[in-house]
């Protein structure tokens, strides 16, 4: 599903902390909810200098996963905007890309806390 930034900004009220549920290298995650199902809502930090071919791929892969251990991956937004922003004291023209990434939303601890054998 291809969602528009102003509807995720909308169930994530505007990707406000409360709704954070974790953050990584790459981005922050946040719960919300779409047409009465909880998702998880993975927004792409705007890291200078990187390109594209990691989103792509990861949305490629993650399309084609059926499996009862991969998180089931919902839809994606990509959507790019020109907008004045200051940047080194001088104001620029800049190119802003939101990258967001959709999945079912898993109840419980972290992954990550799950694989280091974290009980909480």
């Amino acid at each position: 599903m291809d969602f528009k930034l102003q509807d995720i900004e909308a169930i994530t009220n505007n990707f406000v902390e409360d709704q954070k549920v974790g953050s990584g290298g790459y981005g922050d995650v946040y719960r919300a909810t779409h047409k009465g199902e909880e998702i998880a809502v993975k927004k792409l930090h705007q890291l200078q200098g990187l390109d594209d071919k990691q989103f792509h791929a990861e949305y490629r892969n993650l399309r084609e996963v059926r499996h009862q251990n991969v998180v089931r991956l919902i839809g994606y937004c990509y959507q790019t905007q020109k907008k004045y922003m200051e940047h080194n004291g001088e104001l620029v023209f800049a190119t802003i890309m939101e990258r967001v990434l959709c999945f079912e939303y898993m109840h419980g601890r972290s992954l990550d806390k799950h694989i280091q054998g974290n009980l909480y």
